[in-house]
């Protein structure tokens, strides 16, 4: 038997208009979830069988026939062919075709296609949140690898792209590492929400069939259903989820794309990305420009964008299964897919990144950063207010400006004298307390605020982040493991059914 021009549901309608199909299917982006669509059909067989729902021999040929069509996909012999609303209703014409009506008809027993699709989709998105959480995971391992190699390499940290104190790359890394482990457990969160099966719900309102949904979630690795029979079906707020923490993963990715394209042009030239992550100009021989960062810059804009279509989409749909949901898958692939391509592509940014040390340490002895560090020096040793130091720097690095020297340059007599002149008031600094208080190296190493530019703290961090980071491999390797059990436990119950 053949569906024909989506007739496989058409019970009471007429055939459908060809142009009106290719318009409502969906198979274009069913190829992402064809195995998730099998899988799933295959453990609501199982349960059926289980539950005495349908008898074990055409369970086993059901099974038999899906499993056929499973090694199709893995071989790519199976194509998403057209005359099909969806991929629900080509596998389960596929098994028909088979098995014929009497037996194939059974596939679908106690199932809608709406709670079907939110499975598939949550399968799906589990999927892809594990690669995320994967990749995300091997960036920070390269994060915490090269901030330990970069341990104290001095640099400039900015505030509104002007130097704002002097600091060490170690601490620029470790900063986007606590980004990326706050990424992290916003997927792990998403991941736990989105873990929940929905199959069982049927259309909206649940069967008067004994389904086991217990069962379902337990054959596919998921921690428990979603209860509700009216929220498992209409609710999507788990992909959204899932895209708001992309878009804001791939928008702390695109920050760090901006500082190294920055960094790495003529006038700064703070870094060099390896030629291998580099693009030439067509006619400019001279150039290395950084095309991949900006792509990931632009990715990033695309990412929000799939966001933000996704959130409008949802606003207006009625309670309850609506076509609209349709349009929403593609947006979900593409922004997850797009994010995990970006962090592996990162990863090998802040591997094979080289940093210019000595370009660094030359913006760092010729800046006026350490003003602040004076202006503290003065209130402790000079006794000035807060806003009487500020003013009398303040006055010195115009000074020192104006006459082309750096702040290390300054001489206590000089000080004094400003503060004369700008104070009204004679101070004392001695020479070796002005000299710790404007000498990058000394400056550093005076610091005494948790989680500050100093290398004791950067190095208490770094060990704390690594154990931070061992812990969150520990976790997914533990939701690894019981996706493992899992399907084992799948395989088992399919052998039994479905031995030949």
């Amino acid at each position: 038997m053949s569906a024909g021009r989506g007739g496989l549901y058409r019970s009471r309608l007429e055939e459908m208009d060809e142009e009106a199909l290719s318009y409502l299917s969906s198979l274009a982006e069913d190829q992402e979830i064809l195995l998730e669509d099998i899988e799933g059909t295959e453990a609501h067989v199982i349960m059926l069988c289980e539950q005495g729902i349908i008898p074990r021999d055409d369970a086993a040929k059901i099974l038999l026939a899906l499993e056929e069509l499973r090694e199709k996909v893995l071989q790519g012999e199976l194509r998403l062919e057209g005359g099909y609303e969806d991929v629900h209703e080509l596998i389960e014409s596929k098994v028909i075709e088979k098995l014929g009506i009497e037996v194939g008809g059974k596939l679908h027993t106690g199932r809608s296609r709406n709670d079907q699709v939110a499975l598939d989709i949550r399968l799906r998105i589990r999927r892809l949140l594990l690669e995320l959480w994967r990749a995300a995971l091997k960036l920070a391992e390269e994060l915490l690898s090269r901030a330990e190699k970069e341990l104290e390499t001095p640099m400039i940290h900015y505030t509104h792209l002007q130097h704002a104190q002097i600091g060490y790359v170690s601490q620029y890394l470790l900063a986007h590492l606590d980004h990326l482990l706050r990424d992290i457990e916003r997927m792990e969160s998403c991941y736990r929400r989105t873990n929940k099966s929905p199959l069982g719900a049927c259309a909206v309102a649940g069967s008067t069939l004994p389904l086991n949904r217990e069962l379902v979630a337990r054959l596919l690795g998921f921690d428990g259903v979603v209860e509700n029979s009216v929220d498992a079906v209409s609710s999507r707020d788990f992909a959204l989820e899932a895209l708001s923490a992309a878009a804001i993963m791939m928008t702390n990715l695109s920050r760090i794309a901006e500082d190294i394209i920055i960094w790495s042009t003529s006038e700064f030239g703070y870094l060099e990305l390896p030629d291998s992550l580099a693009s030439p100009s067509s006619i400019m021989p001279h150039k290395k420009n950084p095309c991949i960062l900006e792509l990931l810059r632009a990715k990033t804009a695309k990412v929000i964008g799939l966001l933000a279509g996704s959130l409008a989409l949802m606003k207006g749909i009625p309670t309850g299964y609506d076509r609209d949901l349709q349009e929403g898958k593609p947006m979900i692939w593409e922004a997850l897919k797009e994010t995990r391509s970006s962090l592996m592509m990162m990863a090998k940014t802040i591997r094979l990144v080289r940093f210019n040390a000595d370009r660094l340490r030359e913006a760092v002895e010729q800046s006026y950063a350490p003003a602040i560090e004076l202006t503290e020096a003065l209130m402790k040793h000079a006794g000035l207010s807060l806003r009487e130091a500020h003013k009398l720097v303040g006055y010195m690095v115009k000074l020192l400006h104006e006459q082309g020297r750096a702040l290390k340059t300054l001489k206590p007599e000089e000080l004094s004298a400003a503060a004369s002149r700008v104070l009204g008031k004679s101070i004392i600094v001695p020479p070796e307390i002005l000299e710790r208080a404007i000498e990058p190296a000394e400056i550093m190493r005076q610091r005494m605020t948790l989680g500050s530019a100093s290398p004791q703290e950067i190095r208490r961090m770094l060990e704390k982040r690594r154990e931070a980071l061992n812990q969150a491999w520990a976790r997914l390797r533990e939701v690894e493991n019981n996706l493992l059990l899992a399907r084992q436990f799948f395989e088992e119950s399919l052998e039994k059914i479905a031995k030949k």
